[in-house]
């Protein structure tokens, strides 16, 4: 009988959690209404606009100088003496493939930002 009781009990949590969860959502239900579709996309672009400014330029740099300091790294640990060459080798190489996953990242950023805002990636670029 006592199994039974805390699985009542379990299940009243649950069913609190959720119940509140949903009237915590439902005022973002109600801005998705047809009549704030315009209004709701401005909205949308305005939020993006930043994101695709910081990406582009911040991003961009920030994976540029980690290519460039990762070179520079890789190069001096061949002056090293053998017992931190292999482990500063490794932080240059590494530092280097991020510089070019964070040049990836910030040429695809309008790619990925048209597909949120369902334009092409020409049209970002004008609107920011």
């Amino acid at each position: 009988m006592p199994i039974e009781t805390k699985t009542l009990s379990l299940m009243k949590i649950v069913q609190s959690r959720v119940f509140k969860l949903v009237l915590m959502l439902l005022p973002f239900l109600t801005l998705a209404t047809a009549s704030a579709q315009s209004s709701i996309q401005v909205t949308i672009s305005s939020v993006i606009c930043p994101i695709y400014v910081a990406v582009n330029t911040g991003i961009f740099i920030l994976g540029l100088t980690l290519m460039i300091l990762g070179g520079a790294l890789y190069a001096a640990a061949h002056i090293m003496p053998a017992q931190s060459k292999g482990s500063i080798q490794g932080y240059g190489m590494s530092m280097i493939i991020g510089g070019v996953i964070g040049v990836i990242i910030a040429e695809l950023a309008p790619y990925i930002l048209g597909l949120l805002t369902s334009t092409s990636s020409s049209t970002i670029s004008s609107y920011c």
